[in-house]
C-alpha cells in the first residue's frame, strides 16, 4: 500500500507532470485522454475508474494511491481536455465512434445536442448526420435524428 505525500499540492504537481510528460511522448496516451475529454465534454459518466490502465500506471510510477491519481486525472481532463463545439463538428466521425462505444444512440445524440450552444446545434446535427451515414450503427441513429430537428 502506498502513502500519499503529506502535501496535496506536491501530489497534484507530481501527477500532472507525469500526465503532461506522457501526453507529450506517447500517442496512445494522447488518444486515450482525447477520448476521455470527449466523454466528459458531452456529459457521459466518468469514463474510467481506479482500475483504469492509465490510472494504475500513473499510481505505480508515482507511488501514490490510485484514488488520488484518479481524482487528479479527472481534474486534469476537466481543465485541459474538453472539446469545443467547433472541434466536435470537425471531428464528428471520431466523436461518434468513441461515444457509441460508451452509450446508447439516444444518449449519444442527447449528449451532443445538450452540450452544444443552441445557435450551433444545426451545425452539430448536420455533422452528426454525415457521420451517422458512414457509421455501422447508422440505422439505430437515423431513426432518432428526426426527433431533434
Amino acid at each position: 500500500m502506498t502513502i500519499a505525500p503529506m502535501d496535496p499540492r506536491e501530489a497534484h504537481l507530481r501527477v500532472w507532470a507525469l500526465i503532461e510528460s506522457g501526453l507529450e511522448s506517447n500517442a496512445s496516451w494522447r488518444e486515450m485522454f482525447l477520448d476521455y475529454g470527449l466523454l466528459a465534454t458531452v456529459g457521459f459518466d466518468q469514463p474510467f475508474d481506479q482500475d483504469d490502465e492509465k490510472v494504475r500506471e500513473l499510481a505505480e510510477q508515482l507511488d501514490l494511491p490510485a484514488d488520488l491519481v484518479e481524482g487528479e486525472v479527472c481534474y486534469f481532463i476537466r481543465q485541459n481536455c474538453l472539446w469545443s463545439t467547433e472541434e466536435l463538428v470537425q471531428r464528428m466521425d471520431t466523436a461518434l465512434q468513441v461515444l457509441a462505444m460508451h452509450g446508447k444512440p439516444e444518449e449519444v445524440v442527447e449528449g451532443l445536442l445538450d452540450f452544444s450552444p443552441y445557435a450551433q446545434r444545426p451545425a452539430v446535427l448536420r455533422a452528426l448526420r454525415l457521420a451517422v451515414a458512414k457509421s455501422k450503427d447508422a440505422a439505430d441513429f437515423e431513426a432518432l435524428l428526426p426527433q431533434f430537428e
